[in-house]
């Protein structure tokens, strides 16, 4: 085959295929010890009802055990709420809760989209990859990093494959910044209990 054309041929072969190489990759690092919880560095954006997270919009699993795996996609979030959650000038940082009752199971993908197009990626053939730590539940044992910066108004979705699901649901949630952090309608409860207290006991003086 002529050179030239051999060239053009494996030039226009990259331009097909490089597109997906080029994507950033997310690194998976575990956690030693409980150093991050899902009702303190809140909100869940994969989750099981045991994540509260006071109407922020998360993407239900399914409950219990013996599921085959999960391939799902978050809603659609605004840079703008995940900045508020994470706090100015950090790096978004997601908590992978584990929920394990057998051998141990694989995170097989984790992907990071913005404006609907792939920027960040995760995926593995290894087996067991993701044992569960002595965490607990509600706990982190892995984190999630090395995302992509985004803007305000940027739209950012993530999509969450996971295999070998043995036992309870696991959550996966952004770490906020001190004082960010998610509501649950019990605190709201209480803190609307608390100014109606406040504002009875002020009358109560004035009059």
């Amino acid at each position: 085959m002529n050179t030239k054309i051999l060239a053009l041929t494996l030039g226009l072969a990259g331009l097909a295929f490089g597109g997906g190489a080029s994507a950033n990759v997310v690194t998976l690092n575990a956690v030693p010890g409980n150093l991050y919880r899902q009702t303190v560095q809140s909100p869940c954006i994969f989750s099981n009802p045991s994540c509260t997270n006071g109407g922020f919009a998360s993407t239900a699993l399914p409950t219990g055990g013996n599921v085959n795996g999960y391939d799902a996609f978050s809603p659609l979030y605004s840079g703008q709420t995940l900045l508020n959650i994470i706090g100015a000038g950090n790096s978004l940082l997601i908590g992978l809760d584990i929920n394990e009752g057998g051998p141990a199971q694989t995170l097989t993908a984790f992907y990071m989209l913005l404006n609907n197009s792939v920027v960040d990626t995760f995926s593995t053939t290894a087996t067991g990859n993701v044992p569960a730590g002595n965490n607990g539940n509600g706990y982190a044992d892995y984190l999630l990093g090395n995302f992509s910066s985004f803007s305000a108004t940027d739209t950012v979705q993530f999509r969450f494959v996971f295999n070998n699901a043995n036992d309870g649901t696991e959550n996966l949630f952004v770490i906020g910044a001190p004082g960010s952090t998610v509501p649950e309608p019990a605190t709201l409860a209480l803190l609307g209990l608390g100014l109606l207290g406040a504002h009875i006991a002020r009358r109560r003086r004035s009059s």
